[in-house]
């Protein structure tokens, strides 16, 4: 039987013994899983979505709740990668998605980030919380958080919740928040190491951390030390047999298409692609004659209409641009924690951390092509032109020769970041009376960034470099310019595959350093507590949160004066920004109430009602209002029923806002080319007739092939917007949470969430702005005047990129989370546990009366997800396992499929199934040491065929690890 029969056979088996004793669910938060953490029986906690205390279970919102075993027990020591299993984070970027060519060109300081995607709606609606309070951002131009700078075994639990979190805890929590706990009180002496590598002898990682605490004072005290370690080699590209030059599958349009013939596609599957008209030998066309850069007659393969592509040949395979795919991290945090209980009315703690982390990675190779702005024309006196090549050249009477040449033998560009991160927590509470409490605390957060571009060509030093002669006085082949050769110059032979110097990069590759500094002040104050002590309702006194917040965001960016000057090679080897100082701040006050109308009535175990509220005054926006409502009824114990519905806002972050003018380069698929033409809406093709015609180009032969900028980089601008409003969102939920007493341990809960986000911030590329241009109903739209055209051909020329208030978002969908712990007098303990997701909508409107582009069924955004984890202990030993499924999402969009027939072979409308399969065991040797060891991707699952590298799964493969854990509890 197959494997992935199998595997599909222990999923519905699982399914079936969890589902039908439940409708599936969302369920709360698990119960807290440290048990020097945890909270007395039946004490209340602070559940992540509100500032009232109270049980768990009776959470009006959806919680999805991982505690810290479950994160051991996956093997993950990067907690993004741990955290994809859940539905709702799938999206989420990891290091695969932030490294080698997934980094922009022109961007800085994004390498090896890992940001939380809630929902698909973007890592900047996504509010990540430590503790419940804010965490410095970790990029200049975002204020997403690099889940790098949260120490994974201090981790108590990790809460996803989905609701109206602003109007509890202020923007950035358009679609939910995920809420780390750290652990506290630690006694004794706690360490972890653990190494892992794949089975292709690659990619290893290591992980250590050590955690010291000591409670002092009658218990009244703690101080605690933690520092981690980790580590992970790179992986390229190239390090993956099947995804190299000659094996990389790409869907590419196809020459033998006949819309007259059965079965013939516009589309399919091509091995070997290659960029027209460019190669690693070097090209040149000479009296109508294509030659080699050794001189030898160019073969070119097959050329692919329509595209910029060929199948083989002598062209530049495209495989050879990807790059890394997993970048080079290491990571050093050190967290210390204390608190102070000098009495019930005054306890005071503090929070300090330091994380370095370290990252680098490779990118694409650099290329000079004829026409365009990398050309460099060489003089027909250079030694190293073939004899052919001259010979031709002066026969046709040229003084020089076009050399187009993808520079494969010269350093792959790059980035090298260090991210330093400093938070501190300085907290005071205390109870005022037995039905008050106070909370005083100020967090401060920074984060350094020095970012350096490698392999970057000075352009002046590289022309001089590439202007080689023949030194008459000794026969060797120098520099041209004296000068250039008093400064180190060394030439550069571009005729030819590998045929570069390395003696000769120490002149003109250059590694340009840029900095940033990224801070944070928040000041909050709150008062907790009920009304006991003047009335009480049937279902107990009124809870309320009331309090103030005050903070402040401030970006600061330092780049390379080099990159100011934009002394370098090339649009796509600089960036030309201008130092910035960006700085916000908002004040704001809350409230909530908890109204406990009933309990342990009949029909009424339970009933409650929530309100919460928040006003803030942005020093960019102006005043914003947020509030949600909520409720919770318990007819019996077994069941309860739940919903919430508010008003979120997310006001623009710093680099939306104030992000300076960057010079900048992108490829652009130009949606006006003639193959593009019936892949939009139904004004697309009337619209680009007028733009050409306006232009004064031909409409009737507008294609990629004759683009001259088809296969290069259009020089463009991207910038802020000191213009932008805040977004607003609507989101309700609705579930209902099953925990039946005659099945001791199981926990179920099943919630729908919709959400809906108008005057959304939106940044597209320069191929989204230039396909919503013509996508709307008329060209008089704010993406057509981001746009120039080239007068005399209407091919687009150049680009603005900035964000704009046009955008609107709706998602919707279905979440089940189910757990059930039983243990057996003889067979041990049994920990099940079921997440799955259905993403019913997710849509996006580019502008008001746009086209709705559905992203449902799209790569990472799956319309049906499943994780079913199920855990095994007896006696010493503890077997996990965890099964991650996906369907098959969609390898081309709706519009594309659906009103053309023929536009694909349906056997390639979608990508394989996920079916990822982790397993570990464990084996105690004392209470308190033990040795674990696992593989993830146990069936060696490969990314499937297609241009995206992680689609569906990472392109790891199956991937070994063991570690030892010892813990000295007091």
């Amino acid at each position: 039987m197959p494997f992935s029969t199998i595997t599909r056979a222990a999923l519905l088996a699982g399914a079936a013994f969890l589902v039908p004793a439940v409708p599936a669910a969302a369920q709360q938060a698990d119960p807290a899983p440290a048990p020097a953490a945890a909270p007395e029986e039946g004490a209340d906690i602070v559940v992540t979505g509100s500032r009232i205390r109270r049980p768990d279970y009776e959470a009006p919102n959806p919680i999805v709740s991982f505690d810290a075993a479950k994160i051991r027990e996956s093997g993950n020591t990067n907690v993004t990668n741990f955290l994809q299993r859940v539905p709702a984070l799938s999206n989420s970027v990891d290091s695969t998605r932030s490294a080698g060519n997934a980094q922009a060109d022109g961007a800085v300081g994004q390498v090896g980030l890992n940001l939380l995607d809630l929902r698909g709606l973007g890592t900047n609606r996504t509010l990540v919380l430590v503790n419940g309070r804010r965490h410095v951002a970790s990029q200049p131009d975002t204020a997403a958080v690099d889940i790098n700078t949260i120490p994974t075994d201090l981790i108590e639990r990790v809460d996803v919740l989905t609701g109206a979190a602003s109007a509890v805890y202020g923007a950035d929590g358009v679609s939910g928040v995920v809420n780390f706990i750290l652990r506290r009180d630690f006694d004794g002496l706690a360490a972890r190491a653990q190494a892992g590598i794949s089975d292709r002898g690659d990619a290893g990682n290591r992980f250590a951390s050590v955690i010291v605490g000591r409670n002092f004072a009658g218990g009244r005290a703690n101080l605690t030390a933690a520092y981690e370690y980790s580590a992970e080699d790179p992986l390229a590209n190239d390090d993956r047999d099947y995804l190299r030059s000659a094996n990389r599958i790409n869907f590419v349009a196809l020459n033998d298409y006949d819309p007259t013939r059965a079965g013939s596609y516009q589309q399919g599957p091509a091995r070997d692609i290659r960029y027209r008209d460019s190669s690693t030998y070097g090209y040149t066309d000479i009296g109508g004659v294509r030659y080699r850069g050794d001189g030898a007659i160019y073969t070119a393969g097959p050329s692919l209409v329509n595209t910029p592509y060929t199948l083989g040949g002598d062209d530049t395979p495209v495989a050879g641009y990807i790059g890394d795919i997993l970048p080079q991290t290491e990571r050093h945090a050190v967290n210390l924690l204390s608190h102070f209980d000098a009495s019930d009315a005054f306890k005071v703690s503090l929070e300090g951390k330091f994380v370095q982390t370290r990252i680098r990675t490779l990118a694409s190779y650099t290329g000079t092509y004829p026409g365009g702005p990398f050309y460099q024309s060489t003089p027909l006196d250079n030694p190293y032109i073939p004899q052919s090549i001259l010979n031709a050249a002066v026969a046709a009477g040229q003084t020089g020769v076009d050399l187009s040449r993808n520079n494969f033998d010269l350093p792959r560009r790059g980035e090298d970041d260090r991210r330093r991160t400093w938070r501190g927590v300085a907290d005071v509470t205390g109870a005022i009376t037995d039905h008050a409490s106070y909370d005083v605390s100020y967090t401060y957060g920074r984060t350094d960034l020095r970012a350096t571009k490698l392999n970057d060509r000075l352009g002046t030093e590289f022309a001089q470099a590439l202007d080689a002669v023949r030194n008459p006085a000794t026969g060797q082949i120098v520099c041209r310019s004296a000068a250039a050769r008093a400064a180190g110059c060394l030439p550069v032979n571009p005729f030819g595959q590998n045929t570069i110097d390395p003696a000769s990069f120490g002149y003109f590759l250059y590694d340009p350093v840029s900095t940033a500094r990224i801070e944070q002040h928040v000041a909050n104050a709150s008062l907790t507590g009920d009304f006991g002590q003047f009335f009480t309702l049937p279902g107990g006194p009124v809870q309320f949160a009331v309090g103030a917040e005050y903070r402040v965001e401030k970006s600061r960016f330092r780049p390379a004066q080099e990159l100011v000057d934009g002394i370098f090679y090339g649009y796509d080897e600089y960036i030309v920004p201008t130092a910035a100082r960006a700085k916000f701040d908002v004040w704001e006050g809350f409230g909530e109430l908890n109204v406990p109308l009933l309990k342990d009535l009949p029909f009424a175990h339970l009933l409650s009602f929530g309100a919460a509220g928040r006003w803030s005054d942005y020093s960019t926006v102006g005043a914003t209002q947020a509030y949600q409502f909520n409720g919770i009824w318990a007819p019996v114990a077994d069941i309860s029923f739940r919903g919430s519905y508010g008003r979120s806002v997310r006001a623009p972050n710093l680099g939306e806002f104030y992000r300076p003018r960057t010079g900048s380069g992108d490829s652009v698929d130009d949606p006006c080319y003639l193959a593009n033409r019936g892949n939009g809406s139904q004004y697309r093709v009337a619209n680009c007739q007028a733009l050409i015609a306006a232009a004064g180009g031909n409409a009737a032969s507008f294609s990629a092939a004759t683009d001259p900028f088809a296969i290069t980089y259009r020089p463009g601008f991207q910038q802020g917007n000191a213009n932008l409003r805040e977004e607003t969102a609507r989101t309700w939920t609705v579930g209902t949470v099953l925990r039946p007493r005659f099945v001791p341990g199981l926990q179920v809960g099943l919630d729908w969430y919709d959400i809906r986000i108008r005057d959304a911030i939106s940044l597209a590329t320069a191929s989204d702005i230039a396909a919503s241009c013509v996508d709307q109903p008329t060209t008089d739209n704010v993406f057509c005047a981001l746009i120039t055209r080239q007068a005399g051909t209407g091919y687009v020329s150049s680009f603005v990129v900035q964000p704009e208030n046009v955008a609107a978002f709706r998602t919707a969908g279905l979440e089940l989370n189910a757990s059930y712990v039983v243990t057996t007098a003889g067979a041990g303990r049994f920990d099940l546990r079921l997440v799955g997701g259905y993403l019913h909508r997710l849509e996006q409107v580019a502008t008001p009366g746009a086209a709705v582009i559905d992203n449902v069924d799209q790569p990472f955004r799956p319309k049906y997800s499943l994780t079913f984890s199920p855990t095994w202990s007896i006696d010493a030993v503890t077997v996990s396992y965890n099964l991650r499924w996906q369907n098959g999402v969609r390898r081309f969009d709706r519009q594309t499929t659906d009103d053309n027939p023929t536009a694909v072979d349906p056997r390639y409308f979608r990508f394989k199934e996920l079916w990822q399969h982790d397993v570990q065991v464990q084996v105690r040797a004392s209470e308190r040491f033990a040795l674990y060891a696992g593989v993830n991707n146990l069936g060696d699952q490969r990314p499937d065929i297609g241009f995206q590298t992680n689609v569906p799964i990472s392109p790891l493969g199956r991937f070994f690890y063991a570690g030892a854990r010892i813990s000295l509890d007091r």
